[in-house]
């Protein structure tokens, strides 16, 4: 795939504004709206461009919380791929927000039990591994809240957002 100045423009201020808003609501423990914008952002951009943003977002973001390691990196990367690829394999041509509204909770849910993996299943001399029915115990109230964030925020805010980065894109590429 061919990448245009255009094209590498929209993906350098899209990583700017998911990492942006997670440092900005990172005092809120799982409120987020990076769903919301990584389901928009397939829907608009493609495949393609949105895998090459959330590959350097999850980069940037484990480089600024210090989790960038091979014990977590994957699995925030598998994470936060999810989207992209199911949104472009299976709904792409969906635009209703119920269901998108529906997708989100599965992405945080997904999200959220991609670091399964690494706190529970592969043995770490560094932490102690806590037991999957534990983890979940202690992981549930954090997947309840980004689910609902996730839910409430593409419910009220993704055909807003949809308008305002049709006329973004229409304005960047005519």
């Amino acid at each position: 795939m061919h990448l245009s100045i255009k094209d590498i423009v929209i993906i350098a201020a899209c990583i700017s504004i998911v990492f942006v808003q997670e440092q900005l609501l990172s005092f809120l423990p799982n409120i987020q709206l990076t769903i919301l914008l990584l389901i928009l952002y397939s829907k608009k951009l493609g495949l393609i461009k949105t895998i090459i943003i959330v590959i350097i977002h999850s980069f940037l973001d484990c480089l600024v919380t210090g989790s960038l390691n091979l014990y977590y990196f994957p699995f925030m990367l598998m994470g936060w791929l999810l989207i992209p690829v199911i949104i472009n394999l299976f709904f792409r041509k969906t635009e209703s927000v119920i269901t998108l509204s529906i997708m989100g909770i599965v992405f945080a849910l997904l999200y959220s039990w991609a670091y399964i993996i690494p706190n529970v299943l592969i043995p770490n001399e560094s932490i102690s591994n806590v037991g999957l029915i534990n983890y979940l115990a202690a992981d549930i109230t954090f997947e309840i809240i980004l689910a609902s964030s996730s839910f409430l925020s593409i419910l009220w805010l993704y055909n807003p957002c949809s308008k305002v980065f049709d006329k973004i894109l229409k304005d960047v590429y005519k």
